[in-house]
């Protein structure tokens, strides 16, 4: 079983990036104090859509989750958590918008942040010491690889800490695509591509609109996502934007009067629990990306300002692989 080593690295932690296989993250670490553990949508820092988690800092004696580079939305006691003397196993659950951190053999964990509202689904993890400390790392069935690999395959265990019935389960399929939370005209890296719209290219994206999640437009030169909503199209300045940071193949297929092609992603649920489905149109020669609604038999977009509903569309689909969305 390998062993990873990381430096001193002071204030500026420099991560070292390991991809997600579980729902829970598993490690064994031996560093005298400040641990830390990057939750990001990709190999490298994403400050608008990543988490920290401090294991034995601030001197020492407290762990804590930040958001965003900035916002520390959990701070605990945890004195002598961590040791410079022997490894220590620690557990990571990341799931429904809930991260939960605790400790080998303990019952609950000793730090819980809930955020169902960034949708939150972190694909790459990355771990670092700082401020004193170098630590040695230790990651379940770890295969034989290189260290000093940034993008080494993470161990994430299926039989983790989870003692109190926290129901993990391994992720046995890939996934083709997640939402990013996104504002303003940011944009994650891998976003899917609608096609050519009238300003221009247009990606997948989603919006919140009166407590429902619909799905529109991404439109970068408008930086806002446009919803098909009530008869309007509604332009929103924070939405999801899809990624495919997996790089798995995704095509539109034709689809007509509310059906769908096998494969079709779905792009949420209606208030019934009806699924809906990412679909795009052409419309005076143009694209428009909105929602297929089975059961109305058409796809709605937003267009010129209105919502327009079509019974001949195309449907995002994934293609040749064991499909999670």
């Amino acid at each position: 079983m390998s062993v990873f080593h990381t430096e001193d690295t002071g204030g500026e932690r420099k991560y070292q990036f390991r991809r997600i296989q579980t729902t829970t993250i598993r490690f064994q670490v031996r560093a005298a104090h400040d641990v830390a553990i990057c939750l990001s949508s990709d190999d490298e820092e994403e400050p608008e859509d990543m988490y920290e988690i401090f294991i034995g800092c601030w001197g020492g004696g407290e762990s804590g989750i930040r958001r965003k580079k900035h916002d520390d939305v959990c701070r605990v006691e945890t004195p002598d958590i961590v040791s410079g003397d022997e490894f220590r196993t620690f557990w990571i659950k990341i799931q429904h918008g809930v991260i939960k951190v605790g400790r080998s053999g303990a019952k609950h964990a000793f730090m819980t942040y809930s955020d169902p509202e960034t949708l939150l689904h972190a694909t790459w993890y990355g771990y670092s010491t700082g401020w004193g400390a170098e630590g040695e790392w230790i990651f379940p069935d770890e295969e034989d690889t290189s260290s000093s690999s940034s993008s080494a395959m993470s161990s994430s265990d299926s039989e983790a800490e989870d003692v109190n019935a926290l129901e993990d389960r391994p992720i046995q399929y890939k996934r083709p695509a997640r939402w990013v939370p996104a504002k303003g005209g940011y944009f994650p890296r891998h976003p899917v591509s609608g096609g050519e719209g009238p300003d221009g290219e247009v990606f997948v994206g989603m919006a919140r609109h009166e407590d429902d999640y619909v799905l529109g437009m991404v439109v970068p030169d408008h930086g806002c996502c446009y919803v098909p909503y009530g008869g309007d199209a509604i332009p929103k300045d924070e939405y999801f934007v899809l990624s495919n940071p997996a790089s798995v193949t995704l095509s539109w297929e034709p689809g007509a009067y509310g059906k769908v092609p096998a494969g079709a992603l779905q792009g949420g649920r209606t208030e019934d629990g009806e699924a809906l489905f990412i679909g795009r149109v052409s419309v005076d020669g143009l694209v428009s990306v909105g929602k297929v609604h089975p059961s109305h038999g058409v796809c709605y977009v937003p267009y010129s300002g209105s919502e327009h509903a079509h019974k001949n569309y195309e449907v995002l689909c994934a293609r040749n692989i064991n499909v999670k969305i």
